[in-house]
């Protein structure tokens, strides 16, 4: 199995549509759900380079900003950038943005410390261009983050992300090039920590 045929559910690589973006960043979801409590799991120091890739409105983007030395989110859509930009500003973080669907990141090689991806990796079309082009970025001791729904539940695939075989997803992102170092549970998620594969 390869790092493009990991999921259980039809509705993968179906992008969250820009008109809905509200639903993903606003005050009833951050205190619902605070992306402090995923972000403290990620062990970020405060001087790594961190890539919110599918950033969205920046949910996630701008508690990075808070502890990382640099932010930087990633998305296709250039309206969701503009809503991270607009919630950094608000925010009063610096976070930088680049527009990208994953085939080319403007980033230099090996200048990364972590990439983050939180209920997005299903979304992307190309997944084996995507890890290539994060080890790519990535420094020799670059980590990748992937946080996906993996505990289904009444409705929970008509209102939320696709849920993902574990034992699948391991083995496509090693098979990419990346060493899966721990598999933890997060509420109805798992957090995939990965790292660079310093042998391949």
């Amino acid at each position: 199995m390869d790092a493009t045929n990991i999921l259980t559910e039809p509705h993968a690589h179906r992008r969250f549509p820009e008109k809905l973006a509200f639903m993903l960043n606003n005050p009833i979801r951050r205190l619902l759900s605070p992306p402090d409590r995923l972000i403290s799991k990620l062990r970020i120091s405060s001087n790594d380079v961190v890539v919110d890739f599918g950033c969205g409105p920046g949910f996630f983007t701008i508690p990075i900003a808070r502890v990382a030395r640099r932010a930087i989110g990633v998305d296709v859509s250039q309206e969701m950038l503009r809503r991270t930009a607009n919630y950094a500003k608000k925010s009063r973080v610096s976070v930088e943005t680049i527009e990208s669907d994953g085939n080319k990141i403007d980033l230099p090689d090996a200048t990364v410390d972590l990439c983050l991806l939180v209920h997005v990796y299903h979304e992307v079309a190309n997944k084996s261009k995507l890890l290539d082009e994060f080890l790519r970025i990535l420094k020799p001791s670059g980590k990748l983050d992937i946080v996906e729904r993996t505990k289904g539940g009444l409705f929970a695939e008509k209102l939320g992300p696709p849920t993902v075989n574990i034992d699948g997803f391991k083995q496509g992102i090693d098979n990419a090039g990346f060493i899966t170092v721990e598999i933890a549970p997060y509420e109805k998620d798992s957090i995939f920590y990965a790292r660079k594969n310093s042998l391949r």
